[in-house]
Order: C-alpha cells, then sequence, then structure tokens
C-alpha cells in the first residue's frame, strides 16, 4: 500500500518578516537598558571596592596591627590608582618625638610612595608584600580629587589627618565623590546637601574614627541611598 506524503508547513516570507520585526523592536528596547545596567553594576562594583579599601586599612589601626594607617588617592586621565599603607607602633611612637612638623595635619599624612631611600611607612600597598595593605587601578570612574591626595587615620582619632585635596587649610575633608560618567567632571567638593543631576554618583565618607558610609544619589527621589 502506497502511504500518502505527509504535507510539510513552513513560514512564509510574510510570518518571517513579522517575527525579525518582533525580535528587532524587542532588541532595540533591551540591548540600551541592559548595556546601561551593565555599566551601573561595574561603577558600583568600583566605589565597593574603593570602600572596602578603606574598611580594610581601618580595620588594621584598630585591631592594633598599624597605629598609623593611610588611604591614598592618585588620579589620572586615564585610571585611577587606589592605596593604603600602613605604619607600625613602634614607628610610630618615632615619629610622635622626633619628626618635625610631625603635628602639622598635612606633615604627618605624607605621601610616600616608598621608593626613596628613606621611607616614612614601613608597610606600601603597592609592594604586595603584606596582605594587610593593598592598591588597585580603575579606569572606569572619576572622582572628585584632581592631584594626588590622602587621608590617615588613628586608633583613638588623634593623629587623624589628610594631605593634597583632602584638606582645606588644616580642616580635614570627610569624604570623596566618585562618578561613573567619565565625559563629566564629578563635584568639586562633598557636600551631600547639594542638588545634583548625575547619573552614578556615589559619595564614600569617613570619620576620624573609621566609620565608613558608602551612599549612592538617587536623581527621581533627590535623595541618598546607604549601600
Amino acid at each position: 500500500m502506497q502511504m500518502q506524503e505527509k504535507k510539510i508547513k513552513a513560514f512564509t516570507v510574510l510570518e518571517l518578516i513579522v517575527v525579525l520585526a518582533i525580535i528587532g523592536v524587542i532588541s532595540a528596547v533591551a540591548i540600551p537598558n541592559f548595556a546601561s545596567w551593565g555599566k551601573e553594576r561595574a561603577v558600583r562594583n568600583s566605589a565597593e571596592r574603593i570602600k572596602d579599601l578603606v574598611v580594610s586599612i581601618n580595620s588594621q589601626v584598630q585591631r592594633g596591627l598599624y597605629g598609623f594607617g593611610q588611604f591614598y588617592v592618585e588620579p589620572s586621565d586615564s585610571e585611577i590608582k587606589f592605596v593604603t599603607n600602613g605604619m607600625l607602633m613602634n614607628n610610630l611612637a618615632k615619629h610622635i618625638s622626633s619628626t618635625a612638623n610631625w603635628y602639622t595635619t598635612s606633615k604627618r599624612c605624607k605621601l610616600d610612595t616608598g621608593t626613596g631611600s628613606t621611607t616614612f611607612w614601613d608597610h606600601y600597598g603597592t609592594e604586595n608584600k603584606n596582605a594587610e595593605v593593598r592598591s588597585f587601578e580603575i579606569d572606569n570612574i572619576v572622582v572628585s580629587i584632581g592631584e594626588n591626595s590622602a587621608v590617615c587615620f588613628s586608633k583613638d582619632g588623634t593623629w587623624f589627618s589628610g594631605t593634597g585635596a583632602f584638606i582645606s587649610g588644616e580642616e580635614v575633608m570627610t569624604g570623596m565623590y566618585i562618578c561613573g560618567d567619565k565625559k563629566s567632571a564629578c563635584p568639586g567638593k562633598v557636600d551631600k546637601f547639594g542638588n545634583f543631576d548625575l547619573d552614578l554618583l556615589y559619595e564614600l565618607s569617613w570619620s576620624r574614627f573609621g566609620n565608613v558610609k558608602l551612599e549612592r544619589w538617587n536623581n527621581k527621589g533627590e535623595e541618598w541611598v546607604i549601600q
């Protein structure tokens, strides 16, 4: 008995055009949103890495490994370097008793890479020899710091100090802005009650006692949201 051939139904040209049009519309809507989400996530991760670096050096100071700790920022047009350095207790005691201008805020929070004949800090994050201090570079953000700057912490806040853009006179700034748009500048100073119209704007703040906080600016609600 001869079997009857099955009829195979395929898409018509019109149906294919309609399917492709639908895919095109979905892609046009989804791809920009996905790209925006990806950028937002990358900037948030960068801001959290910077916060963790400050928290880490403060933890080492509070637990007594270091008598004095530094968070150091070195900005550039292409990438920004973040470093922590540590000073052991016995070295801190020597500096307090013998270092000229130790009681001047900017002098005791010295910017020192450790590459000279004399060194100020005991452990340098850039050397990668001690797990307690670290350094890394980030290229997807800009910050409100236009020059090499640092802030330094001690356990009871006595030697809290800064240098570069982190001080105004002898007053230590207690934070910095982190921005995700490299085409525009971050706000020039930390003023969390200002009016902002920036996407991916974060504020990293700290106190002389090592309390560290990361917040993101919400344009719609015009408010800071703790991260």
